[in-house]
């Protein structure tokens, strides 16, 4: 049986254009690196001056400690296992 290598996705913060085209080139041959800018921007919603019910019964985005990343560090490694697992790294 064949062992899948595990696969890494960089993702790049969105204002690191240039060390997202430069990893793009870098890892263009290697099938396990996959590499993503991150085009997400703020919380798109805000609150208005009115309260309403918030529809939404959970946070879509799980990996708050990848938001935080982001914010400090121009990228973040995530290694995925062949589990389907993945593992953050940077």
């Amino acid at each position: 049986m064949k062992r899948r290598m595990a696969r890494h996705l960089f993702l790049v913060a969105n204002h690191e254009a240039g060390l997202y085209e430069y990893l793009l080139e870098r890892f263009q041959k290697d099938s396990n690196v996959e590499v993503i800018l991150d085009r997400r921007r703020e919380q798109r919603r805000r609150r208005s001056g009115h309260e309403g019910l918030d529809r939404r019964r959970v946070d879509r985005r799980t990996r708050r400690e990848i938001d935080l990343q982001l914010l400090v560090r121009s990228h973040v490694i995530l290694t995925l296992g062949s589990n389907g697992n993945s593992r953050h790294e940077s």
